[in-house]
């Protein structure tokens, strides 16, 4: 049996004929980690996914290269080969488990289904081997999940579900592309300690396609550097960081959030009050026994000041994002909310329309947020056809421009659709489809997990600028602690629906007092090694 399992030689990728990707030379041995980075459109993922021949052919085309899997051609392979080869000997973990899981099937269906069409497994045999993934990727209460929908679980939840469903058939190749996106800090640890424990029992290569080059560091043997679909530098991971030869390697190496939140008064004035809200979802049917209820948010109170940013992190589950749903009224809950001194928890639909003009939100996936089937103008003006229906035609195109402007971008391309643009273009759209209300409190739910470091950077600068031009208050979601850390004065951690620990962030972050934010931290800060 040869060490080498996958050798890709001069590979191109052609879209409508046009090529994405030049010339791609890399291989990878049995048992090791390669590590393929490179900014958002760098040409990384078209690269992977070539492997197992999944891009939308023939729209998609391999003028020139070779892709030999194991001693076996993938290019042009036959659809009985495909098959065997693919779940069998290559396995791909996709970074968005929203979109590449069923949403009309539970989560035994799907694992079981890789199982089946594999390894021809009876029923209890499925249920068992599925149950066992299930708990092998760490999903809390995996038996309870058997039966649940992609859309009752968390981003991190899911993202568990896909890493299961990928390594059910123990594959020779595993291609990882953003694995971790979705999950907070020690699940990324967790992930990683999992993945590299079944490498080693597996003998199985792993092909890591990330743009977060501490989990580079932490787990790849080698490294490939990605710019403009060329491979411009190829290392071990230790020389590559250390003596980086290129200077697009430089450049990602140095990218990351920088700076301090921006000052805000101490004696603010409180623009958003939540006094006791909690969320709690039955779970379970049954006539005679009583249903159990899921406490996702328990009696949470903490206020918001003007022009301040209080970042909430915690775990997958830990109960942020239905939190900052609760607090703008998309999800029932208990408890009180104050805005701006009026009490709103109560207020009909109609009645609260003013108010959120005033409360705008920012999702964590900018391509899911945005109707495909709209243009930029039409997304962004949308608001102002809600909230200002006397504006005529030629004021909303001038707001709609200075809100481009705003975020970086130009006016010209507000007649182009999201799909035209990059990942971090299309989190900008999103921002100025909240900021062109001029609104006073924009919740921001993830809006950088899915961007490279280097557009996560961008972001960053980018609130802070508004934040200072409009006086914006934030409520920053998110499970990176280094990104919370530039931006946000405030903290709230969550753990089980619950605050565990909250106050000024320079002091949690410098003297975190509960273990799980000291989990945190360490985790976030590299102070975790994986072994």
């Amino acid at each position: 049996m040869s060490d080498r399992i996958l050798a890709v030689s001069d590979l191109s990728v052609a879209f409508h004929g046009k090529a994405v990707v030049h010339g791609v030379n890399l291989h990878i041995d049995r048992g090791e980690t390669l590590a393929l980075v490179g900014e958002s459109g760098s040409g990384k993922s078209v690269t992977a996914l070539s492997i197992p021949q999944l891009l939308p052919y023939p729209q998609a085309g391999h003028p020139t290269g070779s892709i030999c899997l194991d001693g076996i051609e993938m290019i042009n392979a036959s659809k009985a080969t495909l098959l065997k080869m693919r779940g069998n000997r290559v396995s791909v973990i996709f970074q968005e488990p929203m979109t590449s899981l069923n949403p009309l099937h539970t989560i035994e269906r799907q694992v079981g289904e890789v199982l089946f069409v594999h390894q021809r497994l009876g029923r209890d045999a499925v249920r068992k081997r599925t149950l066992e993934l299930l708990e092998l990727v760490g999903l809390q209460r995996a038996n309870e999940r058997l039966t649940a929908f992609p859309h009752e679980l968390s981003g991190g939840q899911r993202q568990r579900v896909m890493i299961a469903m990928a390594l059910a058939n123990e594959p020779d190749l595993l291609i990882a592309d953003e694995p971790t996106t979705a999950l907070d800090v020690t699940v990324q640890a967790q992930i990683l300690t999992l993945l590299k424990d079944l490498q080693a029992r597996l003998n199985m290569a792993l092909l890591l396609i990330t743009h977060d080059l501490g989990i580079v560091r932490k787990i790849a043997d080698r490294v490939c550097v990605m710019h403009d679909g060329l491979i411009v530098e190829e290392a071990p991971t230790k020389t590559l960081f250390t003596a980086p030869a290129h200077t697009y390697t430089r450049t990602l190496l140095t990218a990351q959030p920088k700076g301090n939140p921006m000052p805000a008064p101490p004696d603010a004035a409180p623009l958003l009050q939540a006094e006791g809200i909690s969320v709690h979802f039955p779970i379970g049917q049954g006539f005679l026994k009583a249903k159990r209820v899921l406490k996702a948010v328990d009696a949470v109170s903490f206020t918001v000041r003007k022009g301040h940013t209080i970042g909430v992190v915690g775990e997958s589950g830990s109960g942020k994002t239905t939190l900052g749903m609760a607090l703008l009224r998309l999800v029932r809950s208990k408890g009180r909310v104050v805005f701006d001194g009026e009490e709103i928890h109560g207020l009909s639909n109609k009645a609260l329309r003013p108010y959120r003009r005033r409360m705008q939100v920012v999702f964590q996936d900018p391509y899911g947020s945005l109707s495909p089937r709209r243009s930029v103008r039409q997304i962004i003006e949308q608001g102002l056809h809600v909230h200002e229906p006397q504006f005529d035609e030629a004021a909303r195109t001038s707001l709609v421009d200075q809100a481009l402007e705003d975020v970086g971008l130009d006016p010209i391309d507000k007649d182009r659709y999201p799909h035209e643009f990059s990942g971090g273009q299309r989190q900008r759209i999103a921002i100025a489809r909240a900021v062109i209300l001029r609104p006073d409190l924009i919740i921001l739910d993830e809006p950088t997990s899915a961007l490279d470091m280097s557009v996560q950077a961008q972001v960053i600068d980018l609130l802070r600028d508004l934040q200072a031009r409009y006086g914006l208050s934030y409520l920053f979601i998110s499970h990176d602690l280094r990104v919370v850390r530039a931006l946000a004065d405030e903290l709230i951690v969550m753990k089980d629906g619950v605050i565990v620990e909250q106050g000024p962030a320079a002091l949690i972050f410098a003297q975190p007092k509960q273990d799980y934010t000291k989990a945190l931290l360490a985790a976030a800060f590299d102070q975790v090694v994986v072994e």
